[in-house]
């Protein structure tokens, strides 16, 4: 028992170092530095190029990912070094597309629409950023596989060091320089752990078995990353194309903080996805455990807010002096999002284990469409505030959704149980 409660311990804390150093540099150090070097309006322009290229962010490489984790472990070591290899392949050809497709975008729309020659320069480096971001996560994925979690923290270590470059490239190239300064970070640990794995001047393995394996779940993983992450970033943009970048940088201090204060809720929720990951049904979970994780997030969720609500206009003060006052403002109105946040954050990991396979990819359309629709509506009339607005709207419904996915998960094991009983009774 001891053993198993170090072994697990252990887990988390790497996974909660992991988060400190990939979540917790940039937001708490880069970008606050950032926003005082460039002023607020010039850092709500690089927020708002970042939400464009984060809204796909590392989804190409995500359903790979998911694919080489389903698969990798009934194989012998040369052939998972194949899957590895064949999924780099696969994920080297799509980045390669993607990136030209929207560089190609990109030049349209500056020609036709003749937008901000900063946008285009910030929007040009952070496409490259994302080849070298999934090949990244591709490789680091058989650290998860094999429970390497202290080498994994060690290299988003190395990775956070070099994004401190856009520090000194945005005091002598302003956005534009950081936002190079910030893409350098990842194609440097990208080639430092491709010469650490020795595959950076090896030409990359292709079996074509293999990738037939990945290419299974690989579209619809993706697909459904991207409507994930799409919901998170569409106020930051909708926000800038019809107000200023300035409102941008505001909401975004706002929005920075909550992200702080979920980050701990995100490893919670990993660690109880693998403890739940030693139950074949949902049945076996015991009502003690479960009253326990439903004690836990009503807790925290009460909590949170309290810190949150607070705390929160202190910490911006310190790290977003220039618009601290507006940002808080804004806070106090998104933090009934916290409890919303951490709903879905304990209901995804019985969801996702428990639950019907077709249930995450319905999930995902509905939470985009949550929170476009209200976003597209009351932004467009009420600029930040209705931000504010859309923003409580979409995780509101976002956490009915999965709630009521929640129960019905219950719901269906139960009926299951009283199918099963009745058999063994006849």
């Amino acid at each position: 028992m001891i053993k198993y409660f170090k072994r697990y311990f252990g887990y988390t804390f790497w996974v909660a170092l992991e988060q400190v150093v990939f979540v917790g540099l940039p937001r708490l150090v880069i970008f606050p530095v950032a926003a005082y070097l460039l002023g607020k309006e010039e850092f709500g322009l690089f927020i708002f190029s970042l939400g464009i290229v984060m809204m796909i962010g590392k989804a190409p490489s995500a359903g790979l990912e998911t694919g080489v984790i389903r698969h990798m472990v009934e194989l012998e070591e040369p052939a998972k070094n194949i899957l590895v290899s064949t999924g780099l392949r696969l994920c080297k050809i799509a980045m390669l597309i993607i990136v030209a497709i929207g560089i190609v975008v990109l030049g349209i729309v500056r020609y036709f629409w003749q937008i901000d020659p900063k946008i285009s320069w910030c929007l040009f480096a952070l496409l490259i950023l994302l080849y070298s971001w999934n090949l990244f996560e591709l490789q680091m994925v058989r650290y998860r596989v094999e429970r390497r979690f202290a080498l994994r923290t060690a290299w988003y270590s190395f990775l956070g060091a070099f994004l401190f470059i856009a520090i000194p490239a945005a005091v002598f190239g302003g956005v534009v320089g950081m936002a190079w300064g910030y893409t350098l970070g990842y194609p440097l640990t990208h080639i430092l752990l491709s010469w650490r794995q020795r595959t950076l001047f090896r030409r990359t393995v292709y079996d074509s078995e293999m990738a037939g394996l990945l290419k299974r779940v690989w579209p619809h993983i993706s697909i459904a990353c991207i409507l994930g992450l799409s919901s998170r970033y569409i106020y930051r943009i909708i926000l800038g194309a019809f107000y200023s970048y300035s409102d941008v940088a505001v909401f975004f201090g706002a929005t920075n903080i909550i992200a702080l204060c979920m980050s701990p809720m995100n490893v919670l929720s990993l660690l109880l996805l693998s403890m739940l990951g030693g139950f074949a049904r949902l049945e076996s979970v015991g009502k003690r455990q479960r009253y326990t994780v439903l004690a836990a997030a009503i807790s925290i969720g009460v909590g949170a807010v309290l810190v949150v609500f607070f705390a929160g206009p202190l910490i911006l003060s310190v790290i977003f002096p220039k618009f601290a006052d507006e940002s808080a403002r804004i806070l106090r109105w998104l933090v009934l999002v916290i409890p919303c946040q951490i709903a879905i954050a304990f209901s995804q990991p019985f969801v996702v284990k428990f639950g019907q396979t077709k249930f995450m990819p319905m999930l995902n359309l509905i939470t985009l469409t949550v929170h476009l629709l209200p976003a597209v509506i009351l932004i467009p009339k009420f600029g930040i505030k209705g931000t504010a607005i859309s923003y409580n709207i979409g995780y509101g419904l976002s956490a009915i959704s999965y709630l009521a996915v929640l129960a019905w998960t219950f719901k269906s094991s139960r009926q299951y149980d009283r199918r099963k009983l009745k058999i063994e009774k006849i």
